[in-house]
């Protein structure tokens, strides 16, 4: 009787063994299940409060471009442009934004980040520019061959235009539906840069080149006070003159967006950089006489950094966007893109 007895007991033993075994695992995984929802909770939260910051910082950087006082004039050494103070891992709301760009002085030298907001139109809208300043583009900038740009070139305007009409060395919607994986030509204006590699000759060689000078938001003139070298360069400018220009407007600092910068009232100041050799005159005269050249901006870009610190390290969020400054109305925001 006794050794049945024992036998029952260790039988329930054995049982309220396995039980609380399993209640252990199950508590375990609840446990671990628990913390990783709440991980996550936590990782999300971040993520909302990193994206409103950074809408923050594109609302200070349109603030500040509304408050420029300048109203004759857009250039790299005013708030909305470059600004530490504003726009350089500024506290907020138990974060930081930072709304920043890079910018290119002379050739060989390293970038230089400045801290507001960009003008678009220091680069070369290909939805505007002719047809000769697109193939000196591609051929100064993207590196391509004389023949090879200016066909490229006339594939770029063939895709904008609104007709069907077939440009020396272009292609219409015949070449395009064509292709392997075929599609229409659009023949209208660029919506995004990226497009530009649906046209017939851009390779992603050429576009990576010239990617950093071109717009789809600005207009044919370009700011002479916010152009860089490149854009420069791409109009056809030698690049000796180039090199004038931005040294004669960073000033006696060398650097771009600070007090001593010269800020040009005027294309025709262009002429005042320094002793010009005829050629060189004659390419300023020539774009100023085509109306290339502004000394105002209206459309710019803001890049915003949403910025978070804690014992996990420091996380980020973007967010980028074009305006357009409409003095009589709000913004109208052209662009935006979160990342």
């Amino acid at each position: 009787m006794s050794v049945r007895k024992n036998g029952a007991r260790a039988s329930i033993l054995i049982v309220t063994l396995w039980v609380l075994g399993f209640l252990t695992i199950l508590v375990v995984n609840l446990g671990f299940m628990v913390r990783t929802q709440l991980q996550f909770a936590d990782h999300l939260q971040d993520r909302i409060r990193m994206y409103y910051l950074a809408c923050a910082g594109v609302e200070r950087a349109v603030a500040e471009l509304y408050a420029d006082e300048e109203k004759n004039t857009d250039a790299l050494n005013e708030s909305w442009a470059n600004s530490e103070d504003f726009f350089k891992e500024s506290p907020m709301g138990g974060g930081f934004i930072t709304v920043s760009y890079n910018t290119t002085g002379q050739p060989g030298e390293e970038e230089v980040a400045l801290y507001g907001a960009m003008d678009e139109a220091g680069r070369i809208d290909i939805n505007k520019v002719p047809l000769d300043v697109l193939a000196t583009l591609l051929e100064n900038i993207g590196g391509a061959g004389t023949d090879e740009a200016l066909d490229i070139a006339a594939c770029i305007v063939d895709w904008r235009d609104k007709d069907v009409a077939v440009s020396a060395g272009g292609a219409e919607n015949e070449y395009y539906q064509e292709l392997s994986s075929p599609y229409g030509c659009k023949n209208g204006n660029f919506q995004i840069a990226e497009e530009l590699l649906l046209v017939k000759g851009m390779t992603p060689e050429i576009f990576s080149r010239i990617k950093d000078v071109i717009t789809v938001y600005g207009t044919e003139q370009v700011n002479i006070n916010t152009a860089g070298f490149d854009s420069f360069y791409a109009l056809g400018l030698d690049d000796s003159l180039c090199e004038k220009i931005i040294k004669f407007r960073q000033g006696s600092d060398g650097l771009p967006g600070t007090e001593d910068d010269y800020v040009f009232k005027a294309p025709q100041e262009l002429m005042n950089v320094g002793s010009l050799f005829t050629k060189e005159a004659t390419q300023i005269n020539s774009l100023i006489s085509r109306n290339m050249f502004k000394v105002k901006s209206d459309t710019f870009r803001i890049s915003s950094l949403g910025i978070l610190e804690n014992a996990r390290g420091q996380r980020s969020r973007g967010v980028v966007c074009v305006i357009s400054r409409q003095d009589e109305k709000g913004p109208k925001l052209l662009y935006w893109h979160e990342n």
